[in-house]
């Protein structure tokens, strides 16, 4: 045995936090009020609306 080391040998494996959330949409019955939450992809940025991404489009 090696004698004068203490301490854990093995590699602890540190997570790192996650940079993006899920979105989320929140739809309300409107007859009776119940909410359902149906989850979308995680994504950095969310626009509501927004121009889609086409095949083939510049940007100019």
């Amino acid at each position: 045995k090696k004698s004068g080391y203490g301490g854990q040998t093995k590699l602890v494996f540190h997570k790192k936090a996650k940079t993006t959330k899920k979105i989320v949409l929140r739809l309300q019955c409107q007859g009776c009020k119940h909410v359902s939450q149906h989850p979308i992809k995680r994504c950095k940025h969310f626009e509501i609306g927004g121009d889609k991404k086409g095949k083939g489009t510049s940007l100019f």
